[in-house]
């Protein structure tokens, strides 16, 4: 029996598309038109929007993918971490093949990407538990060949779009691309990677654009694919960063290490210099490079472990950064120039971390 709605169609639209996921998931049984409301395509699209703008940060989660000894993911409400009580938020998913290692390609408006066994792409979301396998990428015929990978989405045509730059093993520049759309189901060749050797095992999305920390010649660079045009361009890097490549000095120890990675959405740089610190550099403004800012100089915290990456740099408040440091969590304080570990006791190995939004997005397209 259909019950009658005391408040005008706009409020509850306006009242249902800020509710979690979870909560809207048991909604829709309360009635057939709140069903059919929250199925809706216009529905689900203004939820993701009011998810992202949402600067509490109340539908973002921070998950991480571990080995104990199978593939583990575990996720945890964004705002609890300000808090230390990610133990206590902490939950478990289910990963499409537990067996097989598994590594987050992107995270984008409520879809992940991960990929398994390097060649099997999915496309997830585990806020409402479903899965989308890409079709199988045949690689060719050269010997050894791998990929670095992108995930990111596609504005102008509303479409989900997996990038992979196709290598062989001796196999200089260029390189072979792959495009999948969700919406078409398929693969196309698209432009060769004609910009050196990407660095990064997967590509940073901002901006509608992909962007891969590239090494051509001695020097590192920023190269950029826009999704909509898929068209390659390059972004300036900091002018008071040396972005000099390791490998063309005799004095590798004393050339700083350098990262790509997001800062809550922002390109950003981390520079270690493997002893005393590491600085964080962000671009304000999209393309343009005198934007690029220094954030912070944080003490160096030592070794990371067996995953030395810091890919993941996210802004919990005004005073305090979310890091991903190699096989821990840490929340630095930029305040008192300090930083803590997240107590996650029940969860070891961190391999990676990445943050995504909770939607109703479907993977299927």
């Amino acid at each position: 029996m259909e019950t009658e709605n005391f408040f005008p169609d706009e409020i509850i639209m306006e009242i249902l598309t800020r509710l979690p996921v979870k909560a809207l998931l048991k909604f829709k049984c309360v009635s057939k038109s709140w069903l059919s409301l929250i199925s809706s395509p216009s529905f689900t699209k203004t939820h993701l929007i009011n998810g992202l703008s949402n600067k509490a940060y109340t539908h973002h989660r921070l998950f991480c993918i571990s080995t104990n000894p199978t593939s583990h993911f575990t996720e945890f409400p964004l705002t609890f971490l300000l808090h230390d009580q990610a133990d206590l938020a902490a939950s478990d998913h289910a990963v499409p093949n537990p067996d097989i290692p598994m590594w987050i390609v992107g995270s984008c408006r409520g879809i992940i990407c991960v990929s398994l066994d390097e060649v099997n792409l999915v496309l997830w979301n585990p806020s409402i538990r479903k899965h989308r396998r890409v079709p199988y990428l045949h690689l060719g015929p050269e010997t050894g060949c791998y990929m670095k990978d992108g995930f990111g989405y596609d504005e102008l045509n509303d479409d989900y779009k997996v990038v992979a730059i196709l290598f062989g093993i001796f196999q200089e520049c260029p390189f072979r691309v792959l495009l999948y759309s969700l919406k078409a189901n398929r693969w196309k060749r698209i432009e060769d990677f004609k910009h050196g050797v990407p660095l990064d095992n997967s590509a940073k999305y901002a901006n509608g654009k992909l962007h891969w920390l590239v090494k051509r010649g001695c020097q590192r660079i920023i190269v950029s694919l826009d999704l909509a045009s898929e068209r390659y361009g390059e972004v300036g890097s900091p002018r008071d960063v040396d972005n000099g490549c390791c490998c063309c000095t005799d004095t590798e120890i004393h050339n700083p290490c350098l990262t790509l990675g997001l800062f809550s959405g922002s390109l950003c740089l981390m520079l270690d210099d493997h002893s005393s610190c590491m600085q964080l550099w962000v671009m304000k403004e999209y393309g343009v490079r005198d934007s690029w800012a220094r954030v912070f100089v944080m003490p160096h915290m030592g070794c990371p472990g067996r995953y030395p990456h810091m890919l993941l740099v996210w802004l919990l408040s005004d005073d305090e950064i979310l890091l991903s440091y190699g096989h821990v969590i840490v929340v630095y304080n930029t305040k008192g120039n300090t930083y803590r570990y997240l107590p996650m006791d029940n969860f070891h190995d961190i391999i990676q971390a990445d943050v995504y939004v909770e939607s109703l997005v479907s993977p299927s397209g």
